[in-house]
């Protein structure tokens, strides 16, 4: 059997090292106080990314009442849009996630969780009103056979919603890899040094990780996740080929990534948050930069 890509074959002994390895590290992934993302923190999370939420959940739930999330994680969606009254399935690749994301379940509307692999599934035609991936696609090898399969599952008239990661750009990159390395960040600067041999797979490419996956090199990748980011830019340039698309914009370009890195004043971090975020608003809406997320609607093709 091959797992079958645009760019990238795998046999399969070496597609199920790699996926293996992947649910496992998605399995035991927890809250790094030395390298804070985002999400760890309720306020910053809400500043940087609280609205295209928000819009993503009202778009999902306008198109209801039968919904899919790829990629799960431990339900926090699914479980908000359950609440909400919507019939939701979720699927997510590690079965430990899903184990969690059932443990969080309260009262009678509750998401049917499944544990499956998106680069290889199999949809039921014509069953869901909406499909929503919040956060996974850039991680999926095969997002032709995904959105394919998308498309297939849709009812006629059918929303795909999707928020998701498409790339930072290899100079964004380089000048944020300086700054956390010149900045004083939560990561002490005598590990620093340590950490800089996982520098070549952050500033990787999309093609550069896929041709690692086919040469069996490691330095394109990221050590614990193989398929981190092996999806960026096509994200967006197969959702345009596979449906019709019918919004699309970008927003958070550059100090998303270091804002919850740096340690400063409590007393002051979120005043400088919100005025980088809002150097990141204006850097998208003179064009200065694309954002390094996107939120896009569509419809079945």
């Amino acid at each position: 059997m091959i797992i079958p890509t645009k760019d990238c074959n795998l046999d399969e002994k070496h597609y199920e090292e790699l996926i293996a390895k992947e649910a496992k590290h998605w399995g035991v992934v927890a809250h790094d106080p030395q390298n804070p993302q985002l999400w760890d923190d309720n306020r910053l999370f809400e500043l940087f990314f609280g609205r295209e939420y928000r819009h993503m959940v009202e778009r999902v739930g306008a198109t209801g009442p039968r919904v899919l999330e790829l990629g799960c994680g431990e339900g926090t969606l699914a479980i908000d849009l359950a609440r909400r009254g919507l019939q939701v399935d979720a699927i997510d690749l590690s079965e430990d996630r899903i184990v969690r994301a059932k443990s969080r379940i309260q009262g009678a509307t509750r998401p049917h969780f499944i544990v499956g692999d998106l680069n290889v599934i199999a949809l039921q035609p014509d069953t869901y009103d909406c499909i929503v991936a919040h956060d996974a696609l850039h991680h999926i090898l095969n997002l032709d056979h995904l959105f394919a399969e998308v498309n297939k599952a849709l009812k006629q008239h059918g929303t795909f919603v999707v928020m998701d990661f498409v790339g930072m750009g290899r100079v964004r990159k380089i000048c944020a890899a300086i700054m956390t390395a010149l900045l004083p960040t939560y990561q002490p600067y005598r590990k620093k040094l340590h950490y800089a041999r996982r520098l070549p797979a952050f500033l990787a490419t999309e093609e550069q990780k896929r041709e690692a996956l086919s040469s069996r090199s490691t330095d394109a990748l990221h050590q614990d996740s193989p398929f981190e980011e092996i999806s960026q830019k096509s994200i967006r340039t197969l959702m345009h080929r596979h449906f019709c698309v019918v919004e699309d914009h970008s927003f958070n370009p550059f100090w998303y990534y270091l804002v919850p890195k740096v340690r400063m004043p409590a007393s002051i971090r979120y005043h400088v948050a919100r005025m980088l975020h809002a150097v990141d608003n204006a850097m998208v809406r003179t064009n200065l930069m694309h954002g390094a997320y996107v939120f896009m609607e569509a419809r079945k093709a």
